[in-house]
C-alpha cells in the first residue's frame, strides 16, 4: 500500500504512445520524482583528506606542571583550530595543541578555552568522555592497533590499547580496548583557570602538559621523515548547550575510532 502523497509513475504502455515532446517532458518529471539511488548517501560525498603536521625535534628544559611557560613550547608545532568531528563545523570554544619531540619522548601541550569546566572523575581509566576530556590516538604501525590516551581537567589519566576491525572501505566495524595497559613512564599535569564542576561561575581555560616516552609505546625514537598516524580530540561540554565532539583531523564519520581518518604525523629533523 502506498503512503499518502507518494508519487505514482505513469503506465509504461501509455508512455510509448506519447509524441516525442511529451515523452521528453514525462522523462524529466520522472527524473525529478525518482532520483538515482545512492546519489545522496554520505559515502558518495567528497571527504577532505586527513590533515598532516610536521612535528619538530627540539631540545629544552621542561617541568611537567601544566604551565607551558618554557621557551621550547613556543617552537612546537601548533594544531588549531579544532572542528566538530562529523561535520567540520567550527568549534564553540578554542582548542589548541602544541607538539614536539626529542630522543626519548613525545610532548603535548593542550590549551582548552572553557567557560564551564565540567569534571569530577579522578581515578585512572575512568569514563572521562562522559564529562570533559582531551584525547590522543596514535600508532607507529598498522591502523588496526593503536594507543588511546586521555587527560581530564582534574588530572585524571586514561590509557589503553585499541584493536579495531576495519572493512574494505576503511570504516571501523568494531573495536575492543585493553584497559590493563599502563603507560608507566608517562607524566602529565593540569593547570586550571577556573573551578571544575561548578556551572554557576564562569571559567577561563584548562591546560594539560604531557610527556609520553617512546618506550611506553614499545618503539624507539622515530627517525626524521618517518610518519605515524594519529588524531587529537576533545569532549567539550557547557551547561544548557549540546556537547561538542571535536577533532583536529575530523573523521567525518560517527565516533573517534576511525583510524583510516587519522592525520599524518611526520617527524622533523
Amino acid at each position: 500500500m502506498k503512503s499518502p502523497g507518494s508519487p505514482v509513475a505513469p503506465s509504461t504502455s501509455r508512455l510509448f504512445n506519447l509524441p516525442p515532446v511529451q515523452l521528453l517532458a514525462v522523462s524529466c518529471c520522472l527524473a525529478f520524482l525518482f532520483p538515482v539511488r545512492g546519489a545522496d548517501k554520505p559515502e558518495a560525498r567528497a571527504t577532505p583528506a586527513p590533515k598532516r603536521v610536521v612535528i619538530p625535534k627540539l631540545r629544552g628544559e621542561l617541568k611537567v606542571d601544566g604551565d607551558l611557560n618554557e621557551a621550547v613550547w613556543s617552537q612546537a608545532a601548533l594544531l588549531s583550530p579544532f572542528v566538530l568531528n562529523e561535520s567540520s563545523a567550527p568549534e564553540r570554544e578554542k582548542t589548541a595543541v602544541r607538539v614536539w619531540y626529542d630522543d626519548s619522548a613525545l610532548y603535548l601541550g593542550w590549551i582548552c578555552t572553557d567557560a564551564d569546566i565540567q569534571a569530577t572523575f579522578t581515578a585512572r581509566d575512568s569514563k572521562f568522555w562522559e564529562e570533559e576530556v582531551v584525547e590522543f590516538f596514535v600508532t607507529a604501525g598498522t591502523l588496526d592497533r593503536y594507543f588511546e590516551l586521555q587527560w581530564n581537567p582534574l588530572g585524571g589519566v586514561f590509557d589503553a590499547i585499541i584493536d579495531n576491525q576495519i572493512n574494505a572501505q576503511g570504516i571501523s566495524t568494531n573495536f575492543t580496548g585493553d584497559w590493563s595497559f599502563t603507560a608507566r613512564g608517562m607524566k602529565s599535569a593540569v593547570l586550571l583557570k577556573g573551578t571544575a564542576a561548578n556551572s554557576n561561575d564562569r571559567d577561563e581555560l584548562w591546560q594539560a602538559e604531557v610527556m609520553i616516552p617512546f618506550a611506553d609505546m614499545g618503539v624507539a625514537a622515530p627517525k626524521a621523515k618517518s610518519v605515524w598516524r594519529g588524531n587529537f580530540y576533545r569532549f567539550n561540554r557547557t551547561k544548557s548547550l549540546p556537547p561538542e565532539l571535536l577533532s583536529w583531523s575530523p573523521t567525518r564519520l560517527p565516533g573517534f575510532h576511525q583510524p583510516s581518518r587519522f592525520g599524518y604525523l611526520e617527524f622533523g629533523e
